[in-house]
């Protein structure tokens, strides 16, 4: 899993500390290089999956018993508005070529934005987004952007926390409620915690392929 943030306040402490997880950049040079590898890993798993004895016509990555891979991008407009229109164009140009192409390898993008600007969703990008989700109070227009703008859906504004609406990917938008956190909860504590079990987990299963022949 990668994880790329421009937000200084949030996910690059995760980068700082180092020792909560890996795979986390917040410079615009560490995002641009972690988005292209994230592309190169793609490929080069496509071309591996072709040339994989069990492979077959038709079927994905977990066919193959291969494990998902995750690109989450936060502050995703955020970024972009930082970019000169060469970078933009090239960095665009490989994330839809990860949102169109990866999901039968098994290479899928997650975006968080504070608006879902159209000019950073195009070419297809947005109807390739199988997941999405607002959440607070948005704006119509802000609806139109996420959901599209020939939606037919009276959408209520509701002073509930965590209270949104969302498509699973089968054009029905529903309400969506995010969990409750309850005050004082370290999430830097938690994750370290998944990210180090993991870890522990990867390490034992390797033991245990080297003990056997």
């Amino acid at each position: 899993m990668e994880i790329t943030s421009k937000s200084y306040l949030s996910l690059s402490d995760l980068a700082d500390l180092g020792t909560v997880m890996g795979n986390v950049y917040h410079t615009k040079e560490e995002m641009i290089d972690c988005v292209n590898a994230f592309y190169e890993g793609m490929v080069q798993r496509s071309e591996e999956m072709k040339r994989h004895p069990n492979y077959k016509t038709g079927e994905n990555y977990a066919y193959l018993g291969l494990p998902p891979c995750f690109l989450i991008f936060d502050e995703y407009v955020a970024f972009f508005e930082m970019l000169g229109t060469k970078e933009s164009v090239g960095l665009l140009s490989q994330l839809k070529k990860i949102v169109m192409l990866g999901r039968q390898a098994g290479y899928f993008l997650i975006v968080a934005c504070q608006r879902p600007d159209a000019k950073y969703f195009s070419d297809g990008i947005r109807d390739n987004f199988n997941f999405r989700v607002g959440l607070g109070r948005i704006s119509e227009l802000g609806y139109g952007m996420l959901f599209g703008s020939d939606v037919k859906k009276q959408f209520f504004q509701k002073r509930i926390k965590g209270r949104g609406y969302c498509d699973v990917g089968t054009s029905v938008i529903s309400e969506f409620y995010t969990p409750l956190v309850p005050k004082g909860h370290d999430f830097l504590q938690i994750i370290g915690s998944l990210a180090q079990a993991r870890q522990d987990g990867t390490a034992t299963c390797e033991a245990k392929g080297d003990g056997t022949d």
